[in-house]
């Protein structure tokens, strides 16, 4: 009888052999190279050095670099923010190194802050990065907002996607799919939804979606989101950014098809 089991096991393990085989998709080439998270280590370590500073007299707090496909890219708590008479904490500088590079690797249009915030845009409605990116929606007509925050390393999961329990995302629900997809395939696992949803106060994915534009409001683990601290956190930024860059070439593609 052993023979007969030793038979049985080993024909269950061709077929499983057979239909992973069939099934097998080879991995994709990586796309991100090492001077792309050189320079989003120069960024972190620049604005992160002069985030809880005041703009110069004569220069913005905030930041805009336009792109050439329609989606827009906002990283509004890269510096200390303004809120309710006082300043409180930042995301960290590898919110705008993610817009920022984002920009140059996929043509997104990217704002973000540079210096402390004398109001916080994802908090309140009447302030010039508010009003700069209703100037850019109304001038891009973009497809989608990603609004880029960074949330303690403590909580659980790798991204935390806010979307006013759906409502953000103004029935495209293909979009947030596809985001979600993209982020499993390069290892960002453990996602969550709407712990911070992005319903209260004024934020930049109400806001946007409150003008024609699909908004999800991205709360990423900061250990995905500290390249200048080297080897794994720059491997896991790399990581990001690659999901994100892949994830916004697909979705412009998608734009441009009849």
């Amino acid at each position: 009888m052993l023979w007969i089991n030793r038979l049985i096991i080993a024909f269950a393990a061709l077929i499983l052999v057979g239909c992973s085989t069939s099934h097998f998709k080879a991995p994709s080439k990586a796309i991100i190279d090492i001077p792309s998270i050189t320079e989003a280590i120069d960024i972190e370590t620049t604005i992160d050095a002069q985030g809880t500073n005041s703009a110069p007299e004569g220069k913005p707090w905030f930041n805009v670099i336009e792109g050439n496909v329609p989606i827009i890219v906002t990283a509004p708590h890269a510096t200390c923010p303004f809120r309710e008479g006082k300043y409180r904490f930042s995301d960290g500088a590898g919110t705008a190194a993610v817009a920022i590079l984002l920009n140059k690797l996929a043509g997104v249009t990217a704002i973000y802050t540079t210096y402390e915030s004398p109001s916080d845009p994802n908090y309140y409605d009447d302030n010039d990065f508010k009003a700069t990116l209703l100037k850019e929606i109304e001038k891009k007509h973009p497809i989608l907002l990603l609004d880029i925050h960074g949330s303690s390393g403590f909580r659980p999961y790798d991204v935390d996607f806010g979307t006013m329990n759906g409502q953000s995302l103004l029935g495209n629900k293909h979009a947030f799919s596809l985001l979600v997809h993209c982020l499993k395939e390069e290892g960002l696992l453990n996602l969550s939804g709407n712990y911070f949803s992005a319903s209260d106060h004024q934020t930049d994915a109400k806001f946007a979606s409150k003008h024609g534009v699909p908004a999800i409001q991205l709360e990423i683990n900061s250990t995905w989101l500290i390249p200048a601290q080297g080897d794994l956190y720059a491997h896991r930024f790399a990581e990001l950014l690659q999901a994100l860059d892949k994830y916004i070439n697909i979705e412009e593609s998608k734009s441009k098809d009849p």
